[in-house]
């Protein structure tokens, strides 16, 4: 009896389900493109690396070096800058992962074999890649030796000196990540459940006879999920700065507000699942399908220049919480000034309408 009562909720488990479209899709379709997604963006090598060169003796044995570098398999482009000034914009715009400073004594120690040095700036947001990118130098840097020298002069000596992270802190970085992290994932199934729920309570009827518009229901749905995400993000940063030293560096008040445009962006997002969904079970499913590749596609566990095939990296720019975990890093680590905050706040503020939108509309084709 207990056997046939099992396999008989197994058949009607499996009929319910499949006789679902939205279900089946979900069956087939994330796991095949978080296969794609998984295998091309979650890889530990870090290539295609973009460095900065500051060279002050501009000679021949430092041109060979720079050369050499270059012609490296790990990286991409090399920008050259012809002062200090130009060097620390570009690490603080992102545009460069690293930088390297040939003193103007590098070629007179290199021929008097006296230690020959270079120093190497990088990035300390990106405390993985930073380490990797000084290791890749210190290679070049050791078997070292230009056409037409000798090859038994001593091998360069060079420092490291790592912006925003000095010690490169594994915690400071996931924890300006972890920041927006989870409290998207806090928003973005609260506000998937809040539709649904009404569905399958048979209330979703007697919610479109309030007084209320369309937009007006869509909001106040918002309204409590936005609330503990921001509660969230705050005791993860309280926390983290009492736990974990994390160094606070810019304008706390200005983290609240960019977080708050964040979670905004990502409850419309929600919403549009619950709007879409007729049980909180469908909702959590397509909200697991959303938040996996979020994640891997927001630079969290690699560099967006690193994803292959180049196709993900332009999808990135649908992807919320790429521009937020820039805007995190950089305020926390680095008190990154308003306007580099709003040109990455501005995509953030872009897809919170689109989402609205979208939300507004499947709630009103949403019924039953």
């Amino acid at each position: 009896m207990l056997k046939g009562a099992f396999f008989a909720l197994v058949k009607k488990e499996f009929f319910s389900l499949w006789r679902d479209k939205k279900s089946r899709s979900v069956i087939f379709l994330p796991p095949v493109l978080q296969l794609f997604i998984f295998s091309y963006a979650a890889t530990l090598d870090i290539v295609n690396i973009k460095i900065g060169v500051l060279d002050r003796t501009n000679s021949d044995i430092s041109r060979e070096f720079i050369r050499q570098i270059k012609t490296s398999r790990y990286f991409s482009e090399i920008h050259n800058f012809k002062n200090e000034k130009e060097l620390k914009t570009s690490l603080d715009e992102g545009k460069i992962k690293a930088a390297i400073y040939i003193n103007n004594d590098f070629t007179r120690k290199y021929k008097s074999k006296s230690n020959p040095e270079i120093f190497v700036i990088t990035d300390g947001r990106y405390t993985n890649a930073s380490q990797i990118t000084a290791g890749y130098i210190s290679e070049i840097a050791a078997s070292f030796s230009p056409v037409g020298h000798a090859k038994n002069v001593p091998a360069v000596r060079f420092e490291t000196r790592n912006e925003y992270n000095p010690n490169l802190s594994y915690h400071w970085f996931i924890i300006a990540c972890l920041a927006g992290i989870l409290p998207m994932t806090t928003v973005v199934l609260l506000s998937a459940l809040a539709l649904a729920r009404e569905k399958e309570n048979g209330t979703f009827d007697e919610l479109m006879v309030v007084p209320l518009t369309p937009a007006e229901i869509i909001m106040g749905k918002a309204a409590v999920p936005l609330f503990f995400g921001i509660l969230d993000g705050a005791l993860i940063i309280f926390l983290a700065i009492f736990f974990f030293k994390l160094p606070f560096e810019g304008s706390f008040f200005l983290y609240i507000f960019s977080l708050f445009i964040f979670l905004l962006s990502i409850s419309g997002v929600g919403l549009f699942i619950s709007s879409m969904c007729k049980t909180q079970q469908q909702s959590m499913l397509f909200v697991f399908v959303f938040m996996f590749p979020s994640i891997i596609l927001s630079g969290y566990t690699t560099p967006i220049e690193n994803i292959t095939p180049e196709i993900l990296q332009h999808l990135t720019v649908i992807n919320p919480l790429r521009f937020f975990l820039v805007i995190s890093k950089g305020i926390i680590l680095k008190n990154m000034n308003n306007y580099y905050v709003f040109l990455n706040l501005l995509p953030l503020i872009i897809i919170s309408i689109f989402a609205a939108i979208g939300a507004g509309r499947a709630f009103k084709t949403g019924r039953g």
